[in-house]
């Protein structure tokens, strides 16, 4: 084998440089599909496959000519380095390209992660002390009407979870404020029931003192007249005024009789009325006792089921099937799965 025929090829690249160096003077815009290729290509298919067949030219040269492997060496490294400034634009220019993709890519990603965290910010709307059952279930509904399927893209199942996570903490808290203002209705009501009750019982005890007061000021008149009819008649004998004296009082006693029974009467239907709002007023504590307590179950219920979610939710990201986790909360609640209990 001669010296020609082991270099023809090392050094056929070397005069090859010259060409792909022409093929590689452009810079294409990396935005467009095209530009792009057209770059990576170059890499790919022209200093890539060169670079390699440089390698295994060298090594064949080298083998045969020991002499001149220096030689070889340097114009290798000279013939690699030029590859590399001649691939290093567009290298450069691809990287960057790929680069700013990524960028994007994250970006994208990052303005799907706030959109899913706009669920979640629900929560932070709710004071459990301050705010209205009507105020919350505006809450719910704003939640409830938000899309989880436009701008979610592949996240969309994130964007439903996250939803539905949030619409449950947010109907607990609607439960809760529920029981309070039911409360503070019960107390408020009561309340006032109260004072309406005292009110009656001050105007009544007001109609009765005035009634008094006319009572005696009657008796007051009748014994003014009376006096005065006395002084007048005293000239008469002393049996007619006995007498008038007598019929006098006859008729005072039994004006007297008339009045206390009247009194007497009054005082009867104010106790049946009496009796009649404090009936009212157990049957309705009673009543109110009863819907706190129903009230109270329904809460006792939701936190329950909140539970049993929570679990089957752990099971099945587990790898337990939903219909498994289900059936296994279930037996754990009804304390058919021994040494297994659910702390609510």
């Amino acid at each position: 084998m001669s010296e020609v025929n082991e270099l023809v090829e090392f050094y056929k690249i070397a005069a090859g440089m010259a060409d792909i160096q022409e093929k590689g003077n452009f810079l294409p815009d990396m935005s467009t599909k095209e530009g792009y290729e057209a770059s990576k290509r170059f890499v790919l298919d022209i200093t890539t496959p060169t670079r390699t067949k440089l390698d295994k030219a060298h090594k064949t040269a080298k083998q045969y000519w020991k002499v001149g492997g220096q030689n070889v060496d340097k114009k290798k490294n000279e013939i690699m380095d030029l590859l590399v400034d001649i691939q290093k634009p567009h290298q450069e220019a691809y990287k960057e390209f790929d680069q700013i993709a990524k960028d994007k890519k994250l970006k994208f990603e990052a303005d799907i992660q706030d959109k899913i965290n706009g669920f979640y910010d629900f929560k932070f709307l709710v004071d459990i002390n301050v705010t209205t059952s009507d105020e919350m279930a505006s809450i719910i509904n704003s939640c409830g009407e938000t899309d989880t399927v436009s701008g979610f893209y592949h996240r969309q199942k994130d964007a439903e979870a996250a939803k539905h996570e949030t619409m449950i903490i947010l109907n607990d808290c609607l439960m809760s404020i529920v029981s309070r203002e039911t409360e503070t209705k019960r107390q408020e009501d009561l309340a006032e029931e109260n004072r309406l009750r005292q009110i009656q019982i001050d105007e009544q005890q007001e109609a009765m003192r005035l009634q008094q007061e006319e009572m005696d000021r009657k008796q007051e008149e009748f014994d003014r007249v009376e006096n005065e009819a006395a002084a007048k008649a005293q000239h008469e004998a002393d049996e007619k005024q006995r007498l008038i004296d007598e019929a006098n009082r006859a008729e005072q006693e039994k004006q007297q009789a008339i009045e206390r029974e009247e009194y007497a009467k009054q005082q009867s239907e104010l106790a049946a009325d009496q009796a009649r709002e404090d009936e009212a007023q157990r049957q309705y504590n009673e009543r109110i006792e009863k819907e706190a307590a129903a009230a109270k179950r329904e809460a006792n219920k939701a936190h329950n089921r909140k539970i049993n979610r929570a679990i089957v939710k752990v099971l099945v990201d587990n790898g337990i099937s939903e219909d498994d986790a289900i059936k296994m909360v279930t037996l754990a609640a009804q304390k058919q799965l021994p040494q297994l209990t659910i702390n609510y």
